[in-house]
């Protein structure tokens, strides 16, 4: 039967109502997809905003606080913000207005980020007061102003974008709309015309496909409805579990095959925190939702490890695994979920088993449905499953309806897992306020906190303490200009924390008695819980501080002007650098800096002195901390000046030098008066060697003199005089002869002076082959005034040996010793001459002795403060004990007359 004219045109308009009814479902989506868009840029704009204030807040609340902790937020956010602008190019790529506010933001944030930088480095090289000074005078604010209006204007054209399209939207669907109707109309008017005649079936068959357009209409409606909360809890899904992770964006990855055991996965399950725990209404509620809406009698969402299955939530389950709720992993379908990485389908169960499922089927289960419960990376963690009790032919409309509810388990899932990192983080952020609270109030510097009005809101108990009260409610609205002695200072403060965010400065307080004392007041710009402008800030009464500070001063003041008085100058070696601070006019007149280099220091110094000044600097050290030289430095002039240096260290207990500090003192005058000195020492040697030399010249032609006389002379015994007097102006001429022939003039050899002396005396006399000389002479060395007077003792006492010991012609020893005096008390001489002759006549007393000899011998001794014995024999023995520390007389031996019968 052919199609009516009218039918087929109906149906041509229906064709068309359909296909613009699919064009409005896509226009729909395109819709929703750029409302996804909008949402996600706006998310990034807002993140980014949070970075740029996080960089300007981490900056400013470094400076105010020097602590570094302060710093890696910020550069976390400068990291985050170089990211986000580059996502939020790629989003708004196709629109080049925002591409231009986009590059005018990323220069605004190269600029903001060169300021901090700048800041940064003034900190660490001149200081947090240069570096708050600099914040005051850069153009950050300006930048931050500029940056917040690029941002609002990004955000409103995205929102303006978004309007545009949701208003072309809507348009199109009442386009849709009319169209639809329209041909609605057309159609059942075009039918109704055909079929005027068949008007009662024809009536039906309208109302037929009105009810069937509308069915239509309402079927596609429910199936987009249905398609953008998929994609909502979709996204929903990754949003939650990409909070919980480690919040990078990544792409959703689709489950895939993995092993029961496999790492990453049980991870993932042990973090959800699930396994052995007890029902939840949460949970429960999905599963009675599937086992309504499939009309099955069973439905689990089972977790899957290793070695069994949980079932977190059933409904249906009877017997004894309702009180187990777990059953092995070799018993369960739900392991191929996991294994597969899809959905499993089991129609009829007890037939067609799951292949790889080797135990028998339990009895009741019919039929299988279950799909993965996965996250956003792929991982399985179990099964969201239907059982039903008999064999059942599973459509995809179940499938698909499964699926969307184990979409809402797994944002279950997730929602629970950010809820416990929730109460983790407040639980550990409750402890740390607590801890800072407790920190606060029990600390013994000031904490306080003022309002924008300048009015005290919070102080701590060392606070009210510093300031008089005895409670620290007492302080709370009090005005911070009433804790100034100068109440202008409190709007210092406020000024310098309007402009800079921070503010250090060292006051005069007044406290509540009206004293004052001085204080070290530390606050920083910050917002309190309402997101309100507060100021907190920290008080450190300094007053001990400060009176040390000036007595420091003082103390460095009165050492200036001491080594000024002393033209003296101080240094200090800083421990592990070169770098030398000094004080004193001495290094103005050396032309060396206050603070410099040390090693330029080092090229001033003599050559010939500079390696003893570095071995003295190398060779300090705990057990030899210190070390006094002095050396020649060259002036700015070019002229050579001897300083002396007295230097002590200090070291670590590891024995690290810390600082080497030293005074300086210019000693070229001493040392050119030493040199005067040493020369005009050396021509006095001269001229005493030549005194010695004459005087030595002139005895010998004294004794050559009577020499000659005694010649001329007939009468034996004048010649004995003329001899022994003649041997005694020798022995005097031998000590002055032995002066100018040794280096010293002070000082006498004595031990070989005696040597020559007896040799010489021997040789006089010709008795050098029958009288043997034993000397036993220790080295000593005697002062000339000394030496003299004994020279003329033993000259008298080997004389008198020499003439009567043994006679003219009989044989013998002459035996000297001389040597220092051992027994106990003041330091003495003992000089000993024995012979082995016939020794003293029994009548004769020495001491009244009438010869002039022996009178010489008393007189002399006498003079130098000596003794002399006698000893027992064999023979002749004398004694002598000099005092060593009595001091010769000054003038010359004093010789007696010579008797009336010697002359004659």
């Amino acid at each position: 039967m052919p199609i009516p004219p009218a039918i087929a045109v109906a149906l041509v308009l229906l064709l068309l109502v359909a296909l613009g009814a699919m064009w409005f479902q896509n226009v729909a989506t395109e819709a929703a997809r750029w409302r996804a868009h909008t949402l996600q840029v706006r998310l990034e704009l807002s993140e980014l905003r949070s970075d740029v204030l996080e960089i300007s807040r981490a900056v400013r609340g470094y400076v105010a606080s020097a602590r570094e902790d302060w710093l890696e937020p910020g550069r976390q956010a400068q990291r985050s913000a170089a990211e986000r602008l580059q996502r939020l190019q790629a989003l708004t790529g196709d629109n080049a207005l925002q591409q231009q506010r986009l590059q005018a933001l990323e220069q605004r944030l190269h600029t903001l980020n060169a300021l901090d930088e700048a800041v940064l480095r003034d900190a660490q090289q001149r200081g947090f007061r240069a570096a708050r000074e600099h914040i005051a005078s850069t153009s950050a604010p300006t930048e931050l102003a500029a940056m917040k209006a690029l941002l609002e204007a990004l955000d409103a054209e995205e929102l303006r974008l978004l309007h545009s399209r949701e208003a072309a939207a809507q348009r199109n669907f009442d386009l849709a709309v009319a169209i639809t109707a329209l041909g609605s109309l057309l159609s059942l008017a075009l039918v109704a015309w055909a079929g005027w005649g068949q008007q009662r079936s024809l009536r039906r068959l309208g109302a037929t496909v009105r009810a069937l357009e509308q069915a239509q209409d309402q079927l596609g409606a429910a199936h987009a409805r249905l398609q953008g909360q998929a994609g909502q809890l979709a996204e929903l899904n990754e949003a939650l579990w990409r909070s919980i992770g480690d919040g990078e964006a990544r792409q959703p990855a689709s489950p895939s095959p993995q092993r029961l055991d496999d790492p990453d996965r049980l991870e993932a399950l042990r973090r959800t925190q699930l396994m052995d725990t007890a029902p939840e209404e949460e949970f429960d509620r999905f599963t009675r939702l599937a086992a309504l809406s499939l009309q099955v009698p069973l439905c689990l969402i089972s977790l899957v490890d290793s070695r069994r299955q949980f079932f977190k939530s059933s409904f249906g389950l009877g017997g004894e695994l309702a009180g187990t709720r777990e059953l092995p992993v070799q018993a369960s379908f739900c392991q191929f979920v996991v294994t597969a990485g899809e959905a499993l389908v089991v129609e009829d169960a007890q037939r067609a088993p799951p292949p790889r499922y080797d135990g028998p089927v339990p009895a009741g289960v019919g039929a299988y449905l279950g799909v993965p419960l996965a996250t956003p990376d792929g991982l399985v963690l179990g099964s969201f499953c239907v059982v039903d009790d008999k064999p059942r032919q599973w459509s995809a409309a179940e499938r698909a309806t499964l699926e969307r509810i184990a979409q809402s388990v797994l944002a279950a899932i997730a929602v629970r897992m950010q809820l416990q990192v929730l109460e983790r983080h407040v639980a550990r952020r409750t402890a740390e306020v607590q801890l800072l609270a407790g920190a606060i109030k029990n600390s013994l510097n000031g904490v306080c906190i003022v309002n924008v009005q300048g009015r005290f809101t919070y102080v701590n108990d060392a606070y009210a303490y510093q300031f008089g009260y005895a409670k620290a409610e007492e302080v709370a609205g009090m005005a911070l200009a009433e804790h100034c002695a100068d109440p202008q200072t409190a709007a210092t403060i406020v000024g310098e924390l309007h402009a800079w965010g921070a503010c250090r400065r060292e006051l005069t307080a007044r406290r509540r008695d009206g004293s004052r004392f001085e204080v070290l007041m530390d606050m920083y710009l910050a917002q309190d819980e309402s997101e309100r402008d507060v100021y907190v800030g920290t008080c450190m009464d300094i007053t001990e501080r400060k009176r040390a500070e000036q007595a420091l001063r003082l103390s460095e003041e009165r050492l200036r002007l001491a080594l000024e008085a002393a033209h003296m100058g101080a240094y200090e070696v800083e421990g592990g650098t070169s770098r030398v601070q000094r004080i004193g006019s001495l290094y103005a007149s050396l032309g060396l800096l206050r603070e410099h280099d040390g090693r330029d220091f080092m090229q001033r110094v003599h050559p010939e002195d500079r390696h003893t000044l570095q071995a003295s600097m190398a060779g300090l050290n705990p057990r030899q901390p210190g070390y006094s030289l002095e050396y020649r430095l060259r002036t700015p002039q070019g002229a050579w000046v001897w300083l002396a240096d007295h230097a002590q260290a200090r070291f670590s207990l590891d024995g690290t030098l810390l600082r080497q500090i030293g005074i300086n003192m210019d000693v070229t005058a001493r040392r050119e008066a030493e040199a005067a000195l040493k020369a005009a020492l050396a021509e006095k040697e001269v001229l005493l060697q030549e005194v010695h030399h004459r005087v030595k010249n002139n005895l010998q032609v004294v004794s050559s003199l009577l020499q000659l006389q005694r010649r001329q002379l007939q009468d034996p015994a004048v010649q004995a005089a003329f001899t022994e007097t003649e041997q005694r102006v020798r022995a005097m001429a031998l000590v002055h002869q032995r002066l100018y022939q040794q280096n010293t003039l002070s000082a006498l050899n004595f031990s070989d002076y005696l040597r020559t002396l007896a040799d010489q005396l021997v040789r006089s006399f010709g008795a050098e082959r029958r009288v043997r000389t034993a000397l036993v002479l220790q080295p000593l060395q005697l002062p000339v005034n000394a030496a003299v007077p004994l020279g003329l003792i033993v000259t008298e006492l080997i004389t008198n040996a020499l003439k009567y010991a043994w006679g003219s012609t009989g044989e013998g020893e002459l035996r000297i010793a001389l040597a220092e005096s051992a027994a106990p008390g003041p330091h003495q001489l003992v000089l000993e001459v024995r012979d082995d002759g016939a020794g003293l006549p029994p009548d004769l007393d020495p001491a009244q002795s009438k010869g002039l000899g022996m009178r010489l011998v008393t007189l002399l001794s006498r003079q130098i403060d000596a003794t002399v014995e006698n000893l027992d024999g064999p023979g002749t023995a004398w004694r002598l004990t000099v005092p060593l520390e009595a001091q010769p007389p000054q003038q010359p031996p004093t010789l007696p007359a010579a008797p009336s019968s010697a002359v004659a």
